[in-house]
């Protein structure tokens, strides 16, 4: 692929979907990628993925998506105390799935990007690949995203735990971490699931979250 640099770093800038950085925050969740609902609201976990979390820390009865309510303290915080406390960053700002984009047409350079993001993100496990495209394209998405953390360790110098929700957001995390030490300074809270279908309710492994969440006053 022809200018591969540059198509990418287009994509990337096309279909951003702006990080929340909260100035005083504690915890910073690491997720995947931006979605559908994403893309539409312009904020992280804006659907089910979001509502899920904000009911696994505020309550069952909470429907409002964690994204929308980080990303506007201001407004929400009568309702949902503590909204300082959280920061949410995607590992890749762009969609990794076509399905993402349905709303949008894609030009070929676009479609054969987020074709490849496609394959990356199902063979998260592997640090190399065969394909030298796939090589490129992940040095780049790795580099946005370690360039965007240290930005938001940066402008929220308070953040104690990195949660990455998911094994692909654990994985890429582990690939940049041992690489800068303010990552590594930082507690991370592994095992983690994405929130997507439940699973926050269901994994034994939220404890660790739960025991987070009552250390800085959220419980």
């Amino acid at each position: 692929m022809d200018n591969l640099s540059e198509i990418v770093e287009n994509y990337l800038n096309k279909y951003k979907v702006e990080d929340i950085i909260n100035q005083n925050s504690k915890i910073l969740f690491i997720l995947e990628s931006p979605h559908t609902q994403e893309i539409k609201q312009g904020y992280p976990v804006a659907g089910s993925s979001g509502i899920d979390m904000t009911k696994f820390i505020y309550g069952r009865e909470s429907k409002d998506p964690f994204g929308k309510i980080v990303s506007q303290i201001d407004k929400y915080n009568d309702l949902y105390p503590n909204l300082s406390e959280f920061s949410i960053l995607n590992v890749s700002s762009a969609p990794m799935q076509k399905e993402g984009l349905k709303a949008h047409e894609l030009d070929s350079g676009d479609g054969q990007v987020v074709a490849i993001l496609e394959k990356l993100r199902v063979n998260y496990k592997s640090k190399r690949h065969k394909n030298k495209d796939w090589n490129r394209i992940k040095s780049i998405l790795l580099e946005d995203f370690k360039q965007r953390l240290l930005l938001a360790l940066k402008q929220s110098s308070s953040i104690e735990y990195l949660v990455p929700c998911g094994r692909f957001a654990e994985a890429y995390l582990d690939l940049i971490k041992e690489l800068e030490m303010s990552i590594e300074e930082r507690k991370i809270i592994s095992e983690i699931p994405h929130p997507s279908f439940n699973q926050w309710f269901h994994y034994d492994s939220m404890e660790k979250l739960k025991k987070v969440l009552e250390e800085i006053g959220i419980s």
